[in-house]
């Protein structure tokens, strides 16, 4: 059995995958040329073209389905599966978003997934990446039987330092910055059997309620379980949020008006 075949086998039984999925993972040492092959109207070609220089740095890539294809392809770099053993990590995180994106497909009836428009796309986009970033990192943990020190170590002196900048200021323009981040957060917690501490920088934020809600239903087997009650706390912080950007009035009674800059 292939490290792949392994991998997606330990993943369906982990996370109690029954489902069968229609995906390929090709291995190759050109995402690029790969992911052009893939393109099945010219539109789609041109986008790909532009996005060449990403696709060169880049060791993995899901490319889902369209009108032309209904299945899904993982793309990974022959660069993953070194002695680092982070195809681990990567075929989880990807894995993961296929299943998620599968139940898209099903709740929805959206087929063409790489131009598609969905309901309450922003709040499925931020959970589905913090269920990948959290399987991805849990398992990968898992397979190299990392030292529960080396993870926390990491956590404290790589991830939050790392993120500080982008996550310090407007959240609401970096939500894809904080899925990454809560994340691994979980899979550390998980795997260390301990929830880890959030940085200052975070707990500035009115963001507790959400990111609990997200804690509380991590475990969740489907996308959509319990999704209304995290779709109205995510609701919940982007209303406050942009209330908070917006301009206050003071009237004072000396009859004139203060604006706050």
């Amino acid at each position: 059995m292939s490290v792949i075949q392994n991998m997606i086998q330990t993943y369906n039984l982990v996370y109690q995958v029954e489902k069968e999925y229609s995906l390929e993972i090709i291995v190759t040492t050109d995402l690029y040329q790969e992911r052009l092959k893939l393109s099945n109207t010219k539109c789609d070609q041109a986008i790909v073209k532009a996005s060449k220089q990403e696709l060169d740095d880049s060791l993995k890539l899901l490319v889902l389905p369209d009108l032309e294809d209904s299945h899904y392809y993982l793309l990974l770099h022959e660069d993953l599966f070194d002695e680092s053993q982070q195809y681990g990590q990567a075929i989880a995180y990807e894995y993961t978003r296929v299943i998620d994106y599968a139940d898209i497909q099903e709740k929805y009836g959206v087929s063409n997934l790489r131009a598609a428009q969905f309901p309450d796309s922003a709040c499925f986009l931020f959970l589905a990446e913090v269920r990948a970033w959290y399987r991805g990192f849990n398992l990968y943990y898992n397979l190299i039987s990392a030292e529960n020190k080396a993870v926390l170590f990491s956590y404290l002196c790589g991830t939050v330092p790392e993120y500080e900048s982008l996550l310090s200021f407007d959240l609401t323009t970096h939500m894809q910055g904080l899925a990454e981040f809560y994340g691994q957060a979980l899979a550390i917690g998980s795997y260390v059997n301990f929830d880890v501490s959030l940085p200052d920088y975070l707990n500035r934020h009115h963001i507790h309620d959400l990111l609990k809600v997200i804690h509380d239903n991590i475990s969740n087997i489907s996308i959509f379980e319990n999704y209304e009650v995290i779709h109205e706390a995510f609701e919940d912080f982007i209303l406050h949020k942009s209330k908070e950007t917006e301009p206050h009035v003071h009237s004072h009674s000396c009859n004139h008006i203060h604006h706050d800059h």
